[in-house]
């Protein structure tokens, strides 16, 4: 792939997310229960965000004792 498609297709990409977020924001942002419950979901984005390093550190540790 040439560097000019790549630059295309990312900045395509990167349009599409933020355009993509923005409109999840704005439109579950209006949901009541996200409104009530903002702090729950501020923690559970930040659980899941942090979830696969902590899955893959437990998983090297398991398979580093089996060594």
């Amino acid at each position: 792939m040439s560097w000019r498609e790549f630059m295309k297709y990312n900045v395509f990409g990167a349009f599409l997310w933020v355009g993509l977020f923005l409109a999840a924001g704005y439109f579950f942002g209006n949901v009541p229960a996200v409104k009530r419950n903002f702090s729950l979901v501020i923690i559970a984005i930040i659980f899941v965000s942090i979830l696969p390093a902590v899955l893959e550190f437990a998983r090297h540790r398991m398979f580093a004792r089996e060594k």
